[in-house]
């Protein structure tokens, strides 16, 4: 079985992602691991016998409250399915809570919901998502705000084709995802016009070889603006999901930490699947 941590902090972004992520594990038997991390603060430290203590009980209850009324709408959900549910409230860096439960329970796929919208209010992911996709080895899915589920019947992966192990890495989510009946666009971004080398040409025919039996094209998209690039495929295909490997970092930088372009929808409309 299959175990899968949600972070949340109770909000409407961490319920939409417990919400997407039931209609995606629809058809699917795994385990559910809720996590709230909530940082200690300093002054608390200042706090000795019963007022520290009290402090303690009052977030735990708190949480305790919290995580029993998403619970209670999990068990009204029609697609609750065969999945068990288990609540995490820890005190402690969210970072170092990740890392802790993805040894503790054997993690396959840690899910996040996201506003879209950085503290500077610019688009992008966030720096909680950054962090855990830059910093924790494990699989993420970034669930937007405004996403909803309504299958995977199109699924683009931008690349450029200089990881060896893209390939790989398909087939191993392909079985937490179940991806088979999907259409897979590969786009090679680039800023500007460059042949292929010999590298690259072999790792797109690999990619090709491993959905030889499955609807896939490739796309080459050229804009200084990477991210006007991933919308237009977006918008030409009804993309659903976006699927990239961790290792493509010179991808990431603008698609989704660093955008120049603040009017893009996919932000807040369109998850991302980042593979380790």
């Amino acid at each position: 079985m299959r175990n899968i941590l949600i972070l949340t902090d109770f909000s409407s972004n961490s319920w939409n992602s417990i919400e997407y992520s039931l209609g995606l594990f629809q058809n699917k038997s795994y385990n559910f691991y809720l996590l709230n991390a909530s940082d200690i603060q300093e002054d608390e430290f200042e706090h000795v016998g019963n007022i520290g203590n009290l402090t303690t009980i009052k977030k735990a209850k708190d949480s305790k409250k919290e995580f029993n009324t998403f619970l209670n709408k999990i068990n009204l959900s029609p697609l609750k399915g065969k999945h068990t549910f288990a609540t995490i409230s820890v005190e402690s860096n969210l970072l170092n809570a990740v890392k802790n439960q993805i040894k503790l329970h054997k993690i396959d796929l840690i899910i996040l919901g996201t506003n879209g919208l950085s503290t500077q209010g610019k688009m992008n992911i966030g720096s909680i998502s950054e962090d855990i996709i830059t910093k924790v080895k494990c699989s993420t899915l970034v669930v937007p705000r405004d996403a909803r589920y309504t299958g995977l019947n199109e699924i683009t992966f931008p690349t450029d084709y200089t990881y060896y192990y893209e390939a790989k890495l398909l087939q191993n989510i392909n079985n937490l995802l179940n991806y088979k009946q999907s259409a897979f666009r590969f786009v090679y971004l680039a800023k500007k016009c460059e042949s292929l080398d010999k590298e690259q040409l072999w790792n797109k025919e690999t990619l090709h070889d491993y959905f030889i039996n499955c609807t896939h094209t490739f796309h080459s998209e050229l804009n200084e603006n990477l991210e006007l690039s991933i919308q237009k495929i977006i918008d030409e295909f009804n993309t659903d999901i976006i699927i990239m490997a961790a290792k493509n970092l010179n991808l990431f930088e603008q698609i989704l930490f660093r955008p120049k372009i603040n009017s893009i929808k996919y932000y807040t409309k369109t998850p991302f699947l980042i593979l380790h």
